[in-house]
């Protein structure tokens, strides 16, 4: 019998399988000619015409990466649909004329993703373990988390999974990193997705292995559990603050009807900081207002290029640029940052030093979050013997000194960044069943 985890996450997923014994593995995902591990979490909807009338087509994962990059800017790339879940005041959106509800777009992610994995392994099993974050993005209470949860439970229900049973992902990520074990250990996980940071202090190795299998769950491991809203979309919206919208008339002004000199509205620039968002600003109002604004505007190079930025949907295009810089930053102190849109380019070096200042405000709640869940257990730096940083932000040494700092450099270990937490809920599932 075989046992399934899928990592839906905010940026990629993937999923895994362990069989009655032995380590679990990913499940490739085949897309043309060529085979993944992980499956971005993006959708792509185009209208396409045929003898019948429009039709709204759809993409999900690296195909609506690839018809987004052939469509040259008609249609509408979503991107990071999991910030979404906790967001009570998000009950649907418009887009290109149909009308969609959270789970209904997560499902399409979902589907393709179980298809996906159904022609590498065959048929998954009736029950599958799913991950979820310790604080969902935006959870601002039980009833956040428990909405959060039901959506989640529903879409995997349109994708035609029934049965699933959450796993906190931290949790998952312990059970990856303990397969390798041969001793036991008091272990901090810190895994860092798209949208959320999550923490989980537990015990691990062959005595809590055996628990585990006994009990079947790891709740009797568990010392202590945190979470925070805060991750990789946290800190691109950083590069985006400081090194995008000030290119695209941040801060600049134009003259009203009346001849006020006017400052540029400031929620635009908000929705570009969020990859969530960003999609929903290429609406008629919007491009209606900035119209008016170009026409007026002291700086209206600036004001073209951010409508060009939102018709042209050019969204995963500053996405790939902010993400190349932050990766090249983990290794050099310093980089040079482009983005290159019709008509107009932006360029600027970005230094180490500066990311870091503008990440502080995220640096200073995740550290919060570490020593809150240390207070919380009782448990002292020195008293833990490993801490397993997993994650893209686990490589931004701003975040690798937080835990060196407090923990030691020599109790640090990382592995299985994208890939951990889905091969650790499918060792979980094996648990589960027995």
């Amino acid at each position: 019998m075989s046992y399934v985890g899928i990592d839906f996450g905010t940026t990629n997923s993937a999923v895994a399988i362990a069989e009655a014994s032995g380590p679990s593995r990913l499940v490739p995902l085949t897309v043309g000619t060529q085979v993944f591990e992980t499956f971005r979490s993006v959708l792509f909807f185009e209208k396409q015409e045929d003898r019948l009338g429009t039709t709204l087509a759809h993409w999900a994962g690296p195909e609506a990466i690839e018809a987004y990059l052939d469509s040259e800017g008609e249609g509408r790339f979503v991107q990071s649909v999991k910030s979404y879940l906790a967001s009570k005041d998000f009950t649907g959106t418009n887009i290109l004329g149909k009308q969609f509800g959270i789970e209904p777009l997560v499902s399409l992610i979902l589907k393709d993703l179980k298809a996906k994995a159904e022609t590498s392994a065959g048929p998954l099993p009736q029950t599958i373990v799913v991950g979820r974050p310790a604080h969902f993005v935006g959870d601002s209470g039980d009833d956040a988390e428990a909405m959060s949860l039901e959506r989640l439970r529903e879409a995997f229900r349109l994708a035609g999974v029934h049965e699933i049973r959450f796993e906190l992902e931290p949790v998952a990520a312990a059970y990856h990193y303990e397969s390798g074990l041969e001793r036991d250990e008091l272990v901090l996980i810190a895994d860092f997705g798209g949208g959320t940071s999550d923490f989980c202090l537990l015990r691990v190795g062959p005595k809590a292995r055996a628990s585990a299998q006994a009990d079947g769950d790891r709740a009797g491991d568990i010392l202590g559990v945190g979470g925070v809203g805060i991750a990789g979309d946290s800190f691109d919206s950083r590069i985006v603050e400081h090194c995008v919208t000030p290119h695209l008339g941040r801060g600049t002004q134009y003259r009203s009807m009346d001849g006020q000199m006017l400052p540029m509205p400031v929620w635009p620039f908000e929705y570009m900081r969020r990859w969530h968002l960003l999609s929903f600003l290429n609406t008629t109002q919007t491009r209606r207002m900035l119209t008016e604004i170009l026409r007026t505007s002291e700086n209206p190079t600036q004001i073209q290029a951010l409508i060009t930025v939102i018709e042209e949907g050019l969204g995963f295009h500053l996405h790939r640029a902010v993400e190349h810089a932050k990766v090249v930053l983990s290794g050099q102190p310093e980089t040079k940052f482009r983005f290159t849109l019709p008509g107009a380019s932006i360029e600027t070096t970005i230094q180490r030093s500066d990311f870091e200042d503008w990440v502080k405000p995220e640096t200073l709640a995740i550290a919060g979050c570490v020593d809150d869940l240390m207070e919380r257990t009782g448990v002292s730096f020195a008293d833990v013997d490993r801490v397993f940083l997993t994650g893209g932000s686990s490589f931004i040494p701003v975040i690798r000194r937080l835990f060196s700092d407090r923990f030691g450099e020599d109790k640090l270990r990382t592995g299985g960044e994208l890939t951990s937490v889905a091969s650790g809920l499918a060792l979980a599932a094996r648990t589960a069943s027995r």
